[in-house]
């Protein structure tokens, strides 16, 4: 198999970027307030923000829109970290994946909480998909296998970030390659 590269570097408008910190910095912190998502007033919450409405609105539909952006963020990461390792294998990619729902517990943790569920799921498959497509995965069952694998992996990040009992990195990790199939 040849080495297909999953992450494509776009440019980056810098101060969409900088709305986008800021944006999602104050429903982090919403969060942590303890508000409800479904009360956040959009007015409000781009004052606190300190972006204006016409801002939010010229790049998002709705606030869990802010969410869906962190996970294209992460995933890019992720796809960057896949590209540049000399043998992806299950083994390396698990780990990269454990790593990258550790580094992002909080922004986990707010996909319930603002209703994202369906539309983080879908951004796992399409990486799935993508992961399939790359390794010539049969075409009959790909949207099959990256629908369960979006959400297998959806509901272990979850799992992990909402455990009552925290779990180390390498217990995950060994849970993780224990329950996910090998199937990227």
């Amino acid at each position: 198999m040849a080495k297909g590269f999953l992450y494509q570097p776009v440019k980056i408008d810098q101060r969409k970027h900088q709305s986008e910190v800021k944006l999602f910095n104050a429903l982090a912190r919403k969060y942590r307030s303890g508000a409800t998502f479904k009360q956040i007033a959009i007015t409000e919450f781009c004052r606190s923000a300190g972006v204006s409405r016409a801002t939010f609105y010229r790049h998002h539909q709705t606030l869990t829109d802010i969410i869906v952006v962190q996970f294209l963020i992460v995933i890019a990461g992720f796809e960057r970290q896949i590209d540049t390792l000399t043998q992806a294998d299950f083994a390396n990619s698990s780990q990269i994946v454990v790593a990258t729902i550790y580094t992002n517990l909080e922004l986990i943790k707010m996909v319930p909480w603002s209703g994202a569920q369906a539309q983080v799921q879908a951004l796992l498959s399409g990486t799935a998909q993508q992961i399939l497509m790359l390794r010539d995965h049969p075409k009959a069952t790909q949207n099959f296998v990256s629908g369960f694998l979006g959400a297998a992996i959806l509901n272990f990040a979850l799992q992990i970030a909402t455990v009552q009992e925290p779990i180390t990195k390498a217990t995950a990790l060994k849970l993780y390659q224990q329950l996910l199939p090998n199937s990227l």
